[in-house]
């Protein structure tokens, strides 16, 4: 009995020193070379033999740099190493080696004055730790600062971190965000002094001592398992990028640019790629890209679990698009072969033959989009605003003066044609926009012109682009959304809201546009039964929720309250309670199912929601908070809210003038008049539960409204 004892207790040992000795369970580390301050024009521009051979051998991609702050070097890598957006000052550049002096006082006995005592090692700590916790503890996304070092030190794993980019008399030691813990210190590493030589030659006073660097690299490589460089030379440029003026600053930015790639390649002899990984990235954007748009920055990965093509992740699910907040999520996973409760999402690969010519041609179309999408939106609401202006002073006066009534037709068909055209605009972005745009109002013009003048039956005119429209983007999300992607109106990686599915504007066009199409549909053709419209509306709430489709919650709410609303009235319902308790009991049951869906994980990566969930009360109370802040700030400043107001005057003078007419069409129509009760009520539910509520509910009044107002043209007489 007590050998049984002894072998039990011998067992149990053996089990948690394994599970504790080695973070990965294997002897391979994982080695990340920052290269900051460098855009993709850059890479293509500037010899770089060893990042060449990395692309050709591994995986390439872009990385949205978003966080809680301005792109500043100080967030970017904070962000990287929390795993989700943060900001802070200039105490992130505050990382020292313990033996250091700061202020006149030993960086060792600083820290321990403002932490305490820890009971462990560490070699580099931060010396205004405390300001950085509280700079994001009040913030919008309430970051665990230091969480993958934190994650790291709780597996067992060694972190070292070497480098630094420091300028003139400024200590810029940031690369130190990447590594540290809760506790704002670092295992192992040196950040000091010694890793940068004086330098009369070169712009910033300093550049890095490559030898000294690499001796340190040798002492560490063996002891960690997260190795993490600062190159340096870059940063340098760009943070007195102020001081030079343009030929110098190109000049001294080639230069560094080699420096670091030359330091990349003596790194590459050091690693064994067929054990370690090897991650070059770039936190932050140059600001020269930042000016001329390109604020993704380049990735690379190289290693045992990288195939040769595109990188991607969860968060993307596009092929050579991941985000910073990834990265923290892979560390971890490829080092501990398990998930950690981060933001962000392992990044995998896509095997392709693709490479950096794919991305730049890629970051061209995002950043073309991003940079057409301010103007063309507030053109196409402008033009909403004016149409809405006029017909209702025609209404009002009721004079026909330039035969504005017709006019008022064709633009009112025109803008229900325009989103047709905006889900195509990734056929047209690396053209001239004059030149799109003026083709785009051409064409529409033409279409409005053959369907008022050559359709014998005006329901026609608002059936044609609505079904239209359903229908594309039905297909599109089918087919894996490579349209709304790359949309005027769909979302930007480069803000980094959302990365697939489909977003608010064009789910509010979807179910404004369905509604209105199918109803129509029904008007023309009454034999149309309700039972084949209920099999419709069933496949668009699954279309919009759906996690591989829309993936769009706050949709799918809507979606399920507009179709079923629409359904029951064209049943012959009556809006009261028990029916309201009726669709409040299918909404429960078809968001349940779809939530269920989405935490089993069987079709693939978890959505949002699915992660939200996962992550615990703490984690549902920041996101809506987070999603109730930015509907009140889009209720000021958005001009989406503009048109939403205009939406509502045009909707309380329709109902007031002509006196009885609006009654009259909708009783005419009832099919339609059942779509516009579901879209009414659709739009203030809208408006109460997604983050862009008014963008939204404006898209989703789109149809509904220009079409009723067409109905009402069709039909008023006027002077």
């Amino acid at each position: 009995m007590k050998r049984a004892v002894i072998l039990f207790g011998i067992i149990v040992m053996m089990i948690s020193f394994s599970m504790i000795g080695s973070a990965s369970g294997n002897e391979s580390s994982f080695v990340l070379f920052v290269m900051d301050g460098v855009d993709i024009t850059e890479l293509q521009e500037i010899e770089t033999p060893n990042l060449d051979y990395l692309s050709s051998i591994g995986a390439v991609g872009l990385m949205n740099t978003r966080t809680a702050g301005g792109l500043e070097a100080t967030n970017t890598y904070l962000t990287l190493g929390a795993g989700e957006r943060a900001q802070v000052g200039r105490a992130g550049f505050l990382n020292f080696n313990l033996i250091e002096n700061y202020q006149e006082s030993n960086v060792e006995e600083l820290h321990h004055r403002r932490i305490g005592q820890l009971d462990t090692d560490f070699e580099i700590v931060n010396t205004e730790f405390a300001r950085i916790i509280a700079e994001n503890r009040s913030g919008e996304y309430q970051p665990e600062v230091g969480k993958l070092g934190t994650l790291l030190s709780e597996a067992g794993a060694k972190v070292s971190v070497l480098g630094n980019a420091d300028v003139l008399q400024q200590p810029r030691r940031h690369i130190g965000l990447l590594g540290i813990t809760e506790y704002g210190v670092i295992n192992q590493g040196d950040v000091g002094p010694m890793m940068s030589l004086k330098s009369d030659q070169h712009p910033s006073g300093f550049v890095t001592d490559q030898g000294y660097l690499l001796q340190e690299f040798d002492y560490y490589y063996q002891d960690s398992d997260l190795i993490i460089v600062e190159s340096g030379d870059t940063s340098r440029i760009e943070a007195i990028d102020y001081l030079l003026t343009a030929e110098r600053y190109q000049e001294a930015k080639q230069e560094a640019v080699k420096r670091v790639d030359a330091l990349l390649g003596e790194i590459i002899t050091r690693v064994d790629l067929e054990e370690d990984h090897l991650f070059v990235v770039t936190p932050t954007p140059s600001k020269q890209g930042i000016r001329a748009g390109d604020r993704l920055t380049v990735a690379l990965g190289v290693g045992p679990k990288i195939e040769a093509g595109l990188l991607t992740s969860g968060t993307t699910r596009r092929a050579g698009l991941i985000t910073n907040r990834d990265l923290a999520s892979t560390i971890y996973n490829y080092l501990t072969a398990q998930n950690a409760k981060l933001s962000g999402r392992v990044i995998n690969t896509i095997s392709s033959d693709q490479s950096i010519d794919y991305l730049q041609r890629l970051n061209q179309m995002i950043k073309t989009t991003f940079s057409w999408r301010p103007t063309l939106i507030k053109g196409f609401i402008l033009l909403q605003i004016i149409t809405l202006a006029v017909a209702g002073s025609l209404i009002l006066v009721k004079n026909n003066k330039f035969n504005l009534k017709q006019i008022i037709k064709y633009l009112i068909v025109t803008i229900l044609l325009l989103p047709n055209l905006f889900l195509l605009s990734r056929f047209f972005v690396l053209q001239e926009m004059i030149i799109v745009v003026v083709g785009w109002i051409i064409f529409s013009l033409a279409v409005s012109y053959l369907l008022i003048n050559q359709t014998a039956n005006h329901l026609k005119v608002i059936l044609v682009p609505a079904l239209v429209m359903t229908i594309l983007l039905v297909a599109d999300l089918w087919t894996g959304g490579r349209l709304i992607r790359l949309s005027i109106l769909g979302y930007s990686p480069i803000i980094g809201a959302r990365f697939y599915g489909i977003g608010n504007e064009f789910m509010g066009v979807l179910i404004g546009a369905s509604v209105i199409g199918l109803t129509t549909v029904k008007e023309i053709k009454l034999q149309v039964s309700n039972l084949i419209l209920l099999f419709l509306f069933g496949l668009l709430v699954l279309t919009v929720g759906h996690p591989q489709l829309g993936a769009n919650f706050g949709g799918l709410i809507t979606a399920i309250i507009v179709y079923s609303i629409t359904y029951f009235k064209l049943q012959g319902y009556d809006l009261d309670l028990r029916l309201g308790l009726k669709i409040g009991l299918i909404l429960i049951v078809l968001v349940g199912l779809i939530i269920i869906i989405d935490l089993s994980g069987h079709f693939g990566t978890k959505t949002h929601l699915a992660q939200a969930v996962s992550g615990g009360p703490r984690n549902l109370l920041i996101i809506m908070s987070r999603k109730l802040s930015m509907n009140f700030k889009l209720l000021s400043w958005t001009i989406w809210s503009k048109v939403l107001l205009s939406f509502i005057l045009i909707l309380i003078l329709l109902f007031k003038k002509p006196q009885g007419m609006l009654k009259e069409i909708l009783k005419s129509y009832p099919n339609l008049a059942a779509g516009f009760n579901g879209l009414l009520i659709g739009s203030i539910i809208t408006m109460l539960i997604n983050d862009s509520g008014v963008v939204a509910a404006a898209t989703l009044l789109l149809y509904p409204v220009f079409s009723l107002l067409y109905l009402v043209l069709k039909r008023i007489k006027l002077n």
